[in-house]
């Protein structure tokens, strides 16, 4: 009984679990297939609703710009795109490095081949400023290659410019015209520019001149209406001879007598603390008067003036502040890109005078530099300079060979009938040491000196002191002149015309007798003759003839052929010459020139401007042709230029740092360097 009760009741346990499990698996099934369904629905749900807002899309109106993200798509960038944003993020890199070592390593960035194509002109304009010279002249070379700026931007900068970078800027090749201020407003003054001149001549110290600029002075004060003959204050006293001489001068018109008056000042500025008077007597604004007049602005001459008296006082280096201030450096800026050679050449003979950065050389009166008249980066390795003759000049000596003149024409051989078809022909020069030679040899100093001569003390400027004009004492005072130029620092070629030739012999062994000096005579490499009268000229002796009404210079009396004089210097330079074995080139005429009077003669014969040593030439043409090629690739000029770079070769490392530096300035490798923030020296 017990047994069957144990069995019915686990009988109906089994039954109760078993109906228990199959509702739970009912209950998992429904659960799973109610998830499906849910989660599906969801899902497209979501996927219905994204299908309408595409089909259905209105913009959001508070974005009225927003982009249609799902119909562009980002195109993958062209290879030149890639390269742009590399060159654009590594310039950006180097520029913050650049900004933090400018600010707390200046000395680390110098030494760094960084040089970020920035225009602001305030970081340009501190870089200028900078204590390194070499990266304060860099940097004032690429401000004056900026034109592309607005006017207010220039403005800006001139106005903030110091000194030392106002004047290397004009000093730069193609510098824009607006880095210059206009020079200050002149006070309004009832006196005249004449009495103005009269005031400042009579005002200056008597003392420390010589008899020559006491004769300009007078000269001066005696022209016009009136003459003070009273002394006053120190002033010069009027009186004696040389007062009745000057007061018989006629009025003569205004460029003529303004020159009269800077012909005093020019004598006067030669003397520095003469100078000192001028600043202190309103000397710069009463020449900034003269130069604003009608008078200056339409006189070639009367600019030349101003340019060579500026440019002696700026040989006193505690005036460049007055001559600056009083707005002097706009006036030569725009001198020097005068067309008129000789007005260049004086303003860049003041702006040279006044440029110290990093310069040590001083340019006297009578020393003008041809080429590189400009601030540049070319290694100069010789000195070519130019002495020109009697009644010569250091511009108008070596002009080219003017064709439209009959009597200065060249023969037409066949040679020069080719020449004339040449391009070179096509614009005359003025001056073709200048525009030729300095072509030709970019890597040399071309400089020229400038000292009056006179056949006859009738036509000398000044009566008095001749015995200065004497080859000794000219020698003497060009040596001195030429060794502040810094001419000796390096291989010298000489090129002289007539007189000049026996000037350059007496130079060279003068010295030879100067330690100061002998750098000179040991650097020279050539030495170039134009008809040279070794053994005297004709000339002097039909002059010395006629001595009583001709009345000969000092210079013409040291022409006088066979002279013992002349015989002297002859032997001795000859002596030089062999003992050095310097190369010398010599040009002959043999062509006759009208002297006055119906009278023509060879001037120079070959037997006198024939050394007797060197290479030799004689051609067909008269005195003053001898020296003035007709065209750039002339006997003449060919045969010269070929010397000059024969005496002094260029040096390897030189012209590969020429072609080096040619490579990298060019466009292409600009486009490559430039935009990755790199340089390599300017």
């Amino acid at each position: 009984m017990f047994n069957f009760v144990c069995r019915r009741n686990l009988s109906s346990k089994l039954k109760t679990e078993a109906a228990a499990k199959g509702w739970r698996g009912k209950l998992r099934g429904v659960a799973v297939v109610a998830t499906v369904g849910i989660g599906g629905g969801i899902i497209l749900y979501r996927e219905w609703l994204r299908l309408d807002r595409a089909l259905n899309y209105k913009m959001d109106p508070s974005i009225p710009d927003q982009r249609h993200t799902y119909i562009y798509i980002t195109p993958t960038p062209p290879a030149d795109d890639l390269v742009a944003q590399m060159r654009s993020k590594v310039k950006w890199r180097l520029s913050i490095l650049e900004h933090f070592l400018e600010d707390k390593h200046p000395d680390v960035l110098s030494k760094l081949p960084l040089d970020r194509t920035n225009d602001d002109p305030w970081r340009l304009l501190k870089r200028a400023q900078f204590d390194n010279p070499q990266r304060r002249r860099t940097a004032v070379a690429k401000l004056a290659k900026k034109h592309h700026w607005i006017d207010a931007e220039y403005r800006a900068i001139a106005q903030a410019c110091d000194q030392r970078t106002l004047i290397g800027l004009a000093r730069s090749a193609d510098v824009d015209a607006r880095f210059f201020l206009a020079p200050p407003s002149l006070e309004d003054s009832k006196e005249s520019r004449e009495e103005g001149f009269k005031r400042l001549l009579g005002a200056l110290p008597r003392d420390r001149i010589d008899r020559c600029t006491e004769f300009f002075t007078l000269r001066a004060m005696a022209e016009g209406k009136t003459v003070q003959a009273h002394d006053q204050s120190g002033m010069l006293s009027f009186g004696g001879n040389t007062l009745t001489f000057v007061t018989g001068l006629s009025k003569i018109p205004e460029e003529a007598r303004e020159a009269v008056n800077l012909q005093a000042l020019v004598s006067h500025s030669e003397v520095p603390s003469h100078c000192e008077e001028i600043v202190k007597l309103g000397g710069l604004q009463l020449l900034m008067k003269l130069c604003m007049s009608k008078a200056a602005v339409g006189s070639l001459k009367v600019q030349c003036y101003i340019a060579r008296i500026l440019a002696n006082m700026a040989l006193n280096e505690h005036l460049h502040i007055k001559i600056v201030q009083a707005g002097w450096v706009t006036v030569l800026a725009s001198w020097m890109k005068s067309n008129y050679i000789p007005l260049a050449a004086h303003a860049a003979r003041a702006l040279i005078n006044l440029d110290r950065d990093g310069a040590t050389e001083k340019l006297d009166d009578g020393i003008f530099l041809l080429h590189p008249q400009t601030r540049t980066r070319q290694v100069l390795e010789a000195d070519v300079v130019f002495v020109h003759g009697l009644l010569g000049g250091a511009f108008k000596t070596w002009r080219q060979q003017d064709k439209a003149n009959k009597e200065t024409k060249e023969p037409q051989r066949e040679e020069a009938k080719e020449d004339e078809m040449s391009p070179a022909d096509e614009k005359w020069t003025d001056c073709w040491p200048k525009t030729w030679l300095a072509k030709d040899c970019p890597h040399m100093r071309v400089l020229t000196i400038s000292y009056d001569t006179h056949m006859s003390e009738w036509s000398a400027k000044c009566p008095f002191e001749s015995e200065k004009r004497s080859l000794a004492n000219r020698s003497t005072e060009i040596l001195n002149k030429l060794h502040r130029a810094g001419v000796g620092q390096r291989p010298i070629i000489w090129v002289s015309h007539s007189m000049g030739g026996l000037l350059v012999k007496q130079m060279l062994l003068d010295a030879c007798e100067r330690s100061e000096l002998q750098e000179v005579a040991d650097q020279t490499h050539g030495v170039v003759f134009f008809s040279t009268p070794h053994h005297g000229s004709a000339l002097a002796a039909a002059s010395q003839q006629a001595k009583l009404l001709i009345y000969p210079s000092v210079e013409v009396k040291e022409l006088i052929q066979d002279s013992p004089s002349l015989k002297n210097l002859h032997g001795r330079f000859r002596a030089f010459v062999q003992s050095r074995r310097l190369p010398v080139l010599s040009f002959g005429e043999t062509k006759p020139m009208s002297i006055g009077l119906g009278v023509k003669t060879v001037v120079v014969p070959v037997e006198s401007s024939h050394p007797g040593y060197g290479e030799y030439h004689s051609l067909d043409v008269n005195h003053l042709e001898i020296c003035k090629p007709p065209s750039q690739r002339s006997l003449l000029y060919q045969l010269t230029l070929r010397f000059i770079n024969h005496a002094v070769p260029r040096s390897l490392p030189h012209v590969l740092s020429e072609r080096l530096r040619e490579d990298l300035d060019g466009e292409d490798t600009a486009e490559v360097f430039y935009p990755l923030g790199m340089s390599f020296g300017e």
